[in-house]
């Protein structure tokens, strides 16, 4: 089966554990106008960026509690296996662009920031301790993700981990636009 090893796992707590500190500095000394405040026209605020990756922060699992969404040929599963370092450095590319989907844009589902902080940090608490106990076959979980195509369930948490640094850099920049 595809039950990830000792070093996968550590790897993946250690990474979802630094992504989690990192967005936690990023977010330090943020003052009320800097939290809502757009640099510009057609560029999230700090408010906006901290909502969307709780939004996307989703208890990983939910996805392979029913088993494999995919279906990959065996060809297919031994190139989906070497996506490990695709995944964990193409999120965090800041200069390649785009579009996040619908479910996950910004929209003010938080009243506070306290709100938006307390939901990813329960939400990553959550995803966490699934990481640590869970025996689920992740290499053997499929999904289709939005930019880095069919990804098995291990890549899946590799890319939570990047895709909060992708926005814990975003905030800085961001607060250095401001």
């Amino acid at each position: 089966m595809g039950t990830i090893t000792a070093q996968e796992r550590e790897a993946a707590v250690a990474e979802l554990e630094g992504s989690r500190r990192r967005l936690l500095a990023a977010i330090e000394g943020v003052t009320g106008e800097q939290w809502t405040r757009r640099p510009e026209e057609g560029r999230w605020s700090i408010a906006e960026c901290v909502e969307h990756i709780g939004s996307a922060e989703l208890p990983r699992e939910r996805p392979f509690a029913s088993g494999a969404r995919e279906q990959p040929t065996e060809e297919e599963r031994r190139e989906i296996r070497k996506k490990d370092d695709y995944v964990r450095t193409f999120l965090r590319d800041r200069s390649q662009k785009g579009e996040a989907p619908e479910r996950i844009r910004p929209r003010g589902r938080f009243a506070t920031r306290e709100e938006a902080i307390r939901t990813f940090e329960e939400r990553r608490a959550a995803n966490l301790a699934w990481v640590r106990a869970t025996a689920e076959p992740l290499r053997d979980r499929y999904g289709a993700h939005p930019f880095a195509g069919v990804i098995d369930g291990f890549q899946w948490i590799l890319f939570l981990a990047a895709h909060c640094d992708r926005h814990a850099a975003q905030i800085e920049e961001i607060r250095r636009d401001l």
